[in-house]
């Protein structure tokens, strides 16, 4: 009888943990929308405004204009396909006739260059909330970086995803730490355009660092290192609880395997502790890396101490 009031009482209590877990994570994103949703009560141009067409919009900014014609925003001008909704420009900068009537005055329709954060990502989740659902609660958006601190709809240089510049230097206008690691000796091939940094990060998501998980929510490093994630028999610890970058540093590194200390034995004593070294291996005569024996080190089929 005790047993089971121990497992019940241990149902009640995840059960409990589960749904205030929930409750945190809603009011979190209800927060968000709140803000964006004040904000876009008070956008500008919001006024009792109508829609003058694209073709009105050419006559004075025939340049952006032509650019739009070049990407997928173009699509915001069939109204057949796309809805009714849909007003090409005016898709985005919202209804232009109180804009036309002022002769450009810029306060009567909404501009992106004086627009907040959270009115700019009102606007642009209007079409892109069901490819970026968490950009809300992402770290870009907390630090107040817009959708057009990256993307540029009309003057794009990488019209794949209407990018301000190519990666990796779009992402090297903030993260100079990055640049800095790609640098170093050994490093992932980023600047050689072996791996984009869109391969390990979702920049519009909520996760730490923001970083992608693969397709069996591992971490992303097992997307090209599919031989070190298993399930093995015996595990290492610190891959499943801590990650891979308990060990390694995921830019780069002054050290070979982009390891975080200079040799192997210093990184094991961190965890190990050097009393247990000292006792089964003379660090002064042959016992010079841990991994010379300790093959298997990321998890092992077969020994406990992942000899193989």
């Amino acid at each position: 009888m005790r047993s089971g009031a121990v497992t019940k009482t241990l149902r009640w209590t995840a059960a409990f943990i589960a749904i205030f877990s929930f409750a945190v994570m809603a009011a979190a994103q209800q927060q968000s929308s709140n803000a964006v949703s004040q904000a876009s009560s008070a956008l500008p141009g919001a006024t009792s405004a109508t829609y003058v067409g694209s073709d009105t919009c050419k006559t004075c900014h025939a340049d952006q204009y032509t650019q739009i014609e070049i990407t997928q925003h173009w699509n915001t001008n069939l109204k057949g396909a796309a809805g009714q909704q849909w007003h090409g420009c005016e898709s985005c900068h919202g209804p232009g006739s109180a804009h036309v009537e002022a002769g450009g005055d810029k306060t009567k329709i909404f501009a992106f260059t004086t627009a907040t954060p959270a009115q700019i990502a009102q606007r642009c989740l209007t079409c892109h909330s069901n490819t970026h659902p968490n950009f809300l609660r992402s770290d870009h958006f907390t630090n107040n970086v817009t959708c057009i601190s990256c993307h540029s709809p009309h003057h794009a240089q990488d019209q794949d995803f209407l990018l301000k510049a190519k990666t990796p230097q779009l992402c090297y206008g903030c993260h100079n730490d990055a640049r800095a690691d790609f640098n170093r000796p050994f490093h992932h091939r980023v600047n050689e355009g072996l791996i984009q940094c869109s391969d390990c990060h979702n920049v519009h998501d909520s996760r730490p660092k923001q970083a992608k998980l693969n397709t069996t929510q591992d971490q992303i490093c097992f997307k090209c290192h599919a031989d070190k994630r298993g399930p093995f028999t015996f595990e290492h610890l610190p891959v499943k609880t801590e990650g891979c970058s308990s060990c390694h540093t995921p830019h780069g590194s002054n050290n070979q395997r982009l390891l975080r200390r200079t040799d192997v034995n210093n990184m094991c004593i961190e965890c190990h502790g050097l009393s247990t070294f000292a006792t089964l291996h003379n660090q002064s005569t042959k016992y010079q890396a841990c991994t010379l024996c300790h093959v298997a080190i990321h998890g092992s089929n077969f020994s406990n101490i992942f000899f193989r």
